[in-house]
């Protein structure tokens, strides 16, 4: 409750997270309360929440890369890596936004517009994982879901003044993401 609420009052000044799942998140908080106070077995990331980059598929949201042509595009499931971040125990909060095409380092896209750098309005917080640095250095979000080709995580984490992690290449599947 306390990031949703976070990212609610910062949000509109950043748009950051442009698909939210707030009552998703909520009813998987809750489920996840119920199955501690039930004893089950934990995962890693139980009730941890995280913001996931609009481009990689989360089952009823769309993965447009800002692209008018996919926005009534729904994906019908979770991608690899959203799926274990779920089976890890992760609540998924919402998408972030990216530049259009992933292809720029700053983030603006015709679908979802410009977000900003949480620390000066006016500047950017890079490309193509901005949303996702955004709102984390912002405090919306522990943790995220990212993806880097050519410095997608790494630049915006630098001018957002956070940490990011490019995991090495073919480590984690690439599949469900546009």
């Amino acid at each position: 409750a306390a990031h949703i609420e976070r990212i609610e009052a910062v949000n509109g000044r950043l748009n950051a997270v442009v698909w939210p799942m707030f009552d998703v998140a909520r009813r998987d908080a809750l489920a996840a309360d119920a199955a501690r106070s039930r004893g089950e077995p934990l995962g890693v990331l139980h009730g941890v929440p995280v913001t996931i980059k609009e481009c990689f598929y989360v089952a009823g949201t769309p993965a447009t890369l800002g692209v008018g042509r996919y926005k009534n595009e729904l994906a019908t499931a979770d991608c690899a890596l959203v799926a274990r971040l779920r089976k890890a125990g992760a609540i998924v909060l919402g998408k972030t936004n990216v530049p259009q095409l992933m292809l720029l380092h700053e983030t603006d896209n015709p679908v979802y517009g410009r977000t900003s750098n949480p620390w000066d309005v006016a500047r950017s917080p890079g490309g193509s994982s901005g949303g996702e640095a955004a709102i984390i250095a912002a405090g919306g979000s522990p943790l995220g879901l990212a993806s880097d080709l050519g410095g997608s995580i790494r630049q915006p984490a630098h001018v957002c003044g956070i940490q990011g992690l490019l995991p090495t290449v073919g480590r984690l599947p690439t599949t469900g993401k546009r």
